[in-house]
């Protein structure tokens, strides 16, 4: 979640049966019991499409969970999306944690949100994942690598790494207390290699972008001290080459939190309504 009360507040909603109804700890196909939680709005039409937004839970891959997404998923709900928050397996369980793994249990929880709310009547026409931080990473994976049983229609994320060339990563390699660089692929990938750097491109969202790719909303902190700013340009450069349409929103005097530029948080709120708007009737 957002760090601090001040960004929360502009995503709290008042919430009651009235409002909708929350389906909570529903299963998936995945190794390590991990689940996620359903919101469904009230008074949605089951004879028209409907769409989801998902989100992806932050936390440098190794701590986090889908609770963090509360909030966030009432605020989408109030505006008639069906949304869900998702857990996956972390780097910090004991468990082998790629994000490899992570990917696949993302796609797989896409699946069982699918089949769950066909078999309460309604019908998913299209999808937006949506993160913060790590969770933007696996939401832009899911997007770009187009493995969704729900069409991905676009995709909204702040403060997301976009790049694991282990060279961009020597603060976290000291969080994490990885004292070489290919300890930190095999973190990443889960793999044991001599050469990491297709592994490395294949989950990087900067890497997999192409000329198909979905509309993308993303935002930035220009002091963050987590993820550095190199990674918002690897993006903004591929955007670019291959003509996707994207909207980059800064924030100038926010670090990794997004938490001193209230007015662009706002932006990016209205921002991904707009998206929602746009992209979920084409």
């Amino acid at each position: 979640m957002l760090l601090g009360s001040a960004p929360e507040r502009l995503i709290k909603v008042e919430w009651d049966e009235s409002v909708g109804e929350i389906y909570s700890n529903l299963d998936y196909e995945n190794d390590n019991g991990n689940q996620y939680d359903l919101y469904i709005p009230s008074g949605l039409d089951k004879l028209e499409n409907q769409y989801l937004i998902l989100f992806i839970h932050g936390g440098s891959f190794n701590s986090g969970s889908k609770e963090d997404g509360e909030s966030w998923c009432k605020y989408y709900a109030t505006k008639w999306y069906i949304t869900a928050s998702v857990d996956y397996t972390l780097q910090n369980q004991g468990k082998d944690a790629s994000i490899y793994l992570m990917n696949e249990e993302i796609e797989n929880a896409v699946t069982a949100i699918k089949q769950k709310t066909e078999e309460l009547g309604y019908h998913i026409a299209g999808m937006a994942p949506c993160g913060v931080s790590a969770g933007g990473t696996l939401a832009m994976n899911l997007a770009y690598n187009g493995n969704s049983a729900i069409p991905v229609k676009f995709v909204f994320q702040l403060a997301a790494p976009t790049y694991f060339a282990p060279s961009e990563w020597s603060l976290l390699m000291k969080v994490d207390r990885l004292d070489s660089e290919e300890k930190f692929c095999k973190m990443m990938t889960g793999k044991e290699l001599e050469d990491y750097d297709t592994e490395i491109q294949n989950i990087s969202p900067a890497c997999i972008v192409n000329e198909d790719s979905v509309p993308s909303l993303i935002g930035y902190g220009l002091i963050d001290h987590c993820v550095p700013l190199s990674q918002k340009y690897y993006l903004i450069e591929v955007y670019d080459r291959d003509n996707v349409m994207y909207d980059y929103i800064e924030f100038p005097k926010s670090n990794h939190g997004m938490y001193n530029d209230l007015d662009k948080l706002q932006e990016f709120l209205d921002k991904s309504l707009e998206y929602a708007r746009v992209y979920f009737t084409n």
